[in-house]
Protein backbone atom coordinates (compact mmCIF):
# COMPACT_ATOMS: atom_id res chain seq x y z
CA UNK A 1 0.00 0.00 0.00
CA UNK A 2 1.45 3.34 -1.01
CA UNK A 3 1.30 6.21 1.49
CA UNK A 4 1.67 9.63 -0.11
CA UNK A 5 1.23 13.26 0.90
CA UNK A 6 -0.07 15.64 -1.77
CA UNK A 7 0.26 19.28 -0.80
CA UNK A 8 -1.17 20.62 -4.07
CA UNK A 9 -2.47 19.68 -7.49
CA UNK A 10 -6.18 19.42 -6.68
CA UNK A 11 -8.78 21.56 -4.90
CA UNK A 12 -8.99 18.68 -2.36
CA UNK A 13 -5.35 19.15 -1.31
CA UNK A 14 -3.65 18.94 1.03
CA UNK A 15 -4.34 15.25 1.49
CA UNK A 16 -2.74 11.93 2.27
CA UNK A 17 -3.69 9.08 0.00
CA UNK A 18 -3.44 5.34 0.44
CA UNK A 19 -3.47 3.44 -2.84
CA UNK A 20 -2.08 0.54 -4.85
CA UNK A 21 -2.89 -2.00 -2.14
CA UNK A 22 -3.60 -5.70 -1.85
CA UNK A 23 -6.44 -7.28 0.13
CA UNK A 24 -4.05 -8.28 2.94
CA UNK A 25 -2.79 -4.66 3.09
CA UNK A 26 -6.25 -3.17 3.56
CA UNK A 27 -7.27 -5.96 5.94
CA UNK A 28 -4.26 -5.07 8.14
CA UNK A 29 -5.22 -1.39 8.00
CA UNK A 30 -8.75 -2.28 9.07
CA UNK A 31 -7.33 -4.34 11.95
CA UNK A 32 -5.17 -1.37 13.05
CA UNK A 33 -8.24 0.90 13.13
CA UNK A 34 -10.13 -1.71 15.16
CA UNK A 35 -7.23 -1.92 17.64
CA UNK A 36 -7.25 1.86 18.00
CA UNK A 37 -11.03 1.94 18.47
CA UNK A 38 -10.87 -0.51 21.39
CA UNK A 39 -7.75 0.97 22.97
CA UNK A 40 -5.79 -2.23 22.31
CA UNK A 41 -3.31 0.07 20.53
CA UNK A 42 -2.81 3.73 21.40
CA UNK A 43 -0.68 4.56 18.37
CA UNK A 44 0.50 2.90 15.19
CA UNK A 45 3.35 4.13 13.01
CA UNK A 46 1.64 3.29 9.74
CA UNK A 47 4.69 4.08 7.60
CA UNK A 48 6.66 1.36 9.45
CA UNK A 49 4.05 -1.38 9.15
CA UNK A 50 4.41 -4.34 6.76
CA UNK A 51 3.09 -3.70 3.28
CA UNK A 52 3.29 0.11 3.57
CA UNK A 53 5.44 1.95 1.04
CA UNK A 54 5.97 5.58 2.08
CA UNK A 55 6.35 7.83 -0.98
CA UNK A 56 8.95 10.62 -0.66
CA UNK A 57 9.41 9.83 3.03
CA UNK A 58 5.77 10.41 4.09
CA UNK A 59 5.18 9.32 7.69
CA UNK A 60 1.74 8.85 9.24
CA UNK A 61 1.15 8.06 12.90
CA UNK A 62 -2.36 6.84 13.80
CA UNK A 63 -3.31 7.74 17.37
CA UNK A 64 -6.19 7.27 19.74
CA UNK A 65 -7.30 10.56 21.27
CA UNK A 66 -10.08 11.97 23.44
CA UNK A 67 -11.63 13.72 20.44
CA UNK A 68 -11.45 13.72 16.66
CA UNK A 69 -8.65 16.12 15.69
CA UNK A 70 -8.06 14.65 12.26
CA UNK A 71 -4.68 14.90 10.57
CA UNK A 72 -2.12 17.46 11.64
CA UNK A 73 1.31 18.03 10.16
CA UNK A 74 4.12 17.89 12.70
CA UNK A 75 7.07 18.38 10.28
CA UNK A 76 7.16 18.72 6.48
CA UNK A 77 6.49 15.01 5.82
CA UNK A 78 5.36 13.78 9.25
CA UNK A 79 1.69 13.61 10.17
CA UNK A 80 -0.51 12.47 13.03
CA UNK A 81 -4.07 11.29 12.60
CA UNK A 82 -5.78 11.59 15.98
CA UNK A 83 -9.31 10.20 16.34
CA UNK A 84 -11.52 9.11 19.23
CA UNK A 85 -12.76 5.54 19.68
CA UNK A 86 -15.85 6.42 17.64
CA UNK A 87 -13.74 8.07 14.94
CA UNK A 88 -11.66 4.92 14.48
CA UNK A 89 -14.85 2.81 14.38
CA UNK A 90 -16.09 5.05 11.55
CA UNK A 91 -12.83 4.63 9.62
CA UNK A 92 -12.97 0.86 10.11
CA UNK A 93 -16.50 0.78 8.66
CA UNK A 94 -15.45 2.94 5.69
CA UNK A 95 -12.66 0.45 4.93
CA UNK A 96 -15.01 -2.55 4.68
CA UNK A 97 -15.79 -2.24 0.93
CA UNK A 98 -12.05 -2.20 0.17
CA UNK A 99 -11.65 -5.59 1.87
CA UNK A 100 -13.59 -7.18 -1.00
CA UNK A 101 -11.76 -8.63 -4.03
CA UNK A 102 -13.78 -6.54 -6.50
CA UNK A 103 -13.28 -3.21 -4.72
CA UNK A 104 -13.28 -0.11 -6.90
CA UNK A 105 -13.28 3.65 -6.43
CA UNK A 106 -12.19 5.70 -3.46
CA UNK A 107 -13.35 6.83 -0.02
CA UNK A 108 -12.50 9.79 2.19
CA UNK A 109 -11.56 8.18 5.51
CA UNK A 110 -10.83 11.35 7.51
CA UNK A 111 -11.99 14.84 6.62
CA UNK A 112 -11.59 16.57 9.98
CA UNK A 113 -8.65 18.92 10.32
CA UNK A 114 -6.63 20.68 7.67
CA UNK A 115 -5.51 17.50 5.83
CA UNK A 116 -7.81 14.75 4.58
CA UNK A 117 -7.12 11.01 4.34
CA UNK A 118 -8.14 9.18 1.18
CA UNK A 119 -8.09 5.51 0.23
CA UNK A 120 -8.25 4.78 -3.47
CA UNK A 121 -7.89 1.57 -5.42
CA UNK A 122 -6.07 3.27 -8.32
CA UNK A 123 -4.92 6.47 -6.60
CA UNK A 124 -7.58 8.64 -8.27
CA UNK A 125 -10.59 10.38 -6.79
Amino acid sequence: MKLEYLSEGSPDCPLIRLYSFTLPDVSRLKRYTAELSTGESLEILLHKEPGIEPINGCELQLKLGNRDRGIVQTTPLQFECVLSNEGWIDVSCLLEPFCEPDATGFQWLVDKGPISLLISVKGTW
